[in-house]
């Protein structure tokens, strides 16, 4: 089994974080996305839309976005449970994922894309604004969501930390300030970068 990742990206790096939360070693293959790695003809044999993550099986069957390839590992090694372990809480924690991940790391994505963009693509003010809103709406919401954690589901690591952590690194690249007045928001970030899984080699 191969996890094709890049370390920048975020879909990738909540794998990676998933991954080492649970303690499953997999060969880690690094994908020149820069360099165009991503649309060679061998990559795109692994995924024809080109993105990252991908996880090779040793069948050669490919797996493809981040979430199905969190829950079919989860399925693999269930042990420590990382979605819940009965329907309710199963339901809060991909709640708060979806949180993390449509809330907080696309309106990150967004307002990078459209200020600074890596790949290129030209300045768009309002699109910036706009989900700047959104980014603090979802930041919001979260900040109540967490309360005293430690983690954002509670006491103990879900995938919902896992996409969080992706999210705020992409920020920290793309230049994107978090608000301090988020503060459980920002406590439970300065605790989760303190985790080996949030300190991961490029």
């Amino acid at each position: 089994m191969k996890l094709h990742y890049f370390p920048v990206a975020p879909n990738p790096t909540k794998v990676r974080v998933y991954l080492a939360e649970k303690g499953i070693g997999i060969e880690q293959v690094r994908v020149n996305l820069p360099g165009g790695e991503a649309r060679s003809p061998a990559f795109l044999a692994l995924n024809p839309m080109g993105k990252l993550p991908v996880l090779e099986l040793d069948d050669g069957t490919c797996l493809t976005e981040s979430l199905p390839i969190i829950e079919y590992l989860e399925e693999l090694h269930p042990d420590p449970p990382m979605i819940g372990t009965d329907p309710l809480e199963r339901a809060r924690v991909r709640t708060l994922e979806r949180l993390a991940d449509v809330g907080v790391l696309m309106s990150v994505a967004r307002i990078i894309h459209a200020t600074r963009s890596p790949l290129g693509l030209p300045p768009r003010p309002q699109v910036a604004d706009w989900a700047r809103e959104a980014l603090d709406q979802a930041l919001g919401v979260l900040d109540t969501r967490i309360g005293p954690g430690p983690f954002v589901a509670g006491e103990r690591v879900t995938i919902a930390d896992c996409t969080l952590w992706a999210a705020c690194g992409f920020a920290a690249f793309g230049e994107v300030e978090l608000d301090p007045g988020f503060r459980n928001v920002i406590e439970w970030r300065r605790r989760f970068g303190e985790r080996p899984s949030a300190n991961l080699p490029g």
